[in-house]
């Protein structure tokens, strides 16, 4: 069964409807003039401490620390619909799924190109996870998960099945095992080295189970639609060992910050930082996104990223109060999906069915 969503919220004009802020533009063209005279002392050997390796972050010291440039800096279109997922694999790769029932591996180095096409699932890729090894997980409106080895030519090496509806979000445990997030309001745990054997289904979610992340020391988390986060203790028989309370909506992102923190997206047009040494206390609320937020991800260095139904993706600055230090605009429609690629890249899949990579 496919998701169905509200009736799309109205927003101010589009980004390409509105004028260019002043600011925007000065920033612009400082980056330019800083490029070209990187460029130059790089080719002429005037500066010795300009190197191909330091191009980038040379510019970024000039423009502001940790910010991307406002314009993307390759667009993948080579889906033919919705792009649902995007999860890198190691440095230069990044897997995308999408509502063409396809996966796409693409060289995030190379100007995006298409390296390999994944097919086989019968309906919508909504999750797709690197599993380490070049191998690669996927979640599906088919109901089953499939697992594809990337140095066999993207061959499936395995078809997981039991959960009964859409599979919303997978993501790799580390020790061999996957968790899966379904619409069926369960979260299942798969080992991959018995078979890809389901060896837990974990239960007490109201209402579909849009995000999983894992946390270390055993312990999962996930969002769901239920508007409630559940924090799961897998080595206590998947006991649910706290329930975190506090958006007003579905939580439909999820992730870990490393430090005993953890991250939310909502349909409450919220991302809230949660910390678990803290009972799962609520530390800090960051508004700015003006219809639901679909996606968020680490950036390293107290930095979060975050994909909105508003077409925009913003990054904030958590050491800074969760200030949101950049907008990003670009994407023609809802960014659905938000990844890191290494420390200076971002990408982001949309309901416009292109792939965005910033940085």
């Amino acid at each position: 069964m496919k998701r169905q969503y509200p009736p799309k919220p109205k927003y101010p004009p589009k980004p390409e409807d509105t004028p260019e802020p002043e600011d925007t533009k000065e920033r612009r063209r400082k980056y330019t003039i800083v490029k070209e005279i990187a460029a130059w002392q790089l080719a002429s050997g005037k500066n010795r401490n300009v190197s191909p390796d330091n191009l980038t972050s040379i510019i970024s010291g000039y423009l502001g620390e940790g910010l991307f440039q406002e314009a993307s800096r390759a667009v993948l279109t080579e889906h033919t619909d919705s792009v649902f997922s995007v999860c890198a694999i190691g440095d230069d790769l990044l897997a995308s799924g999408s509502d063409d029932m396809t996966i796409r591996i693409c060289n995030s180095s190379q100007g995006g190109e298409c390296m390999q096409k994944l097919t086989g699932h019968t309906d919508r890729v909504n999750s797709v996870c690197a599993l380490g090894d070049g191998q690669l997980a996927s979640g599906s409106s088919d109901n089953t998960i499939r697992i594809w080895d990337l140095n066999k030519r993207g061959k499936c090496v395995q078809t997981l099945t039991g959960h009964t509806d859409s599979v919303w979000s997978v993501c790799a445990l580390g020790d061999g095992r996957l968790a899966s997030g379904c619409n069926d309001n369960s979260i299942r745990i798969w080992d991959l080295s018995k078979e890809g054997e389901c060896v837990q289904t974990l239960t007490g979610h109201t209402a579909n189970v849009n995000s999983v992340c894992a946390l270390g020391d055993g312990c999962l988390a996930s969002g769901s639609c239920d508007n409630t986060i559940r924090i799961w203790d897998l080595s206590k028989g998947g006991e649910c060992v706290q329930t975190l309370s506090g958006h007003t909506s579905y939580v439909y992102s999820v992730i870990a910050l490393g430090d005993g923190r953890l991250a939310s997206g909502s349909w409450d047009n919220t991302i809230r930082i949660w910390d678990l040494s803290k009972g799962g206390e609520c530390v800090q609320t960051l508004t700015g996104h003006t219809a639901y937020v679909l996606s968020v991800c680490a950036l390293g260095d107290g930095r979060l990223a975050s994909g909105s139904w508003d077409n925009t993706i913003r990054i904030w600055d958590l050491s800074k109060g969760g200030e949101c230090v950049q907008t990003l605009t670009g994407h023609t429609d809802w960014v659905l999906s938000v990844c890191a690629l290494g420390d200076e890249q971002l990408a982001s899949g949309s309901l416009d069915g292109t792939v965005r990579i910033w940085w």
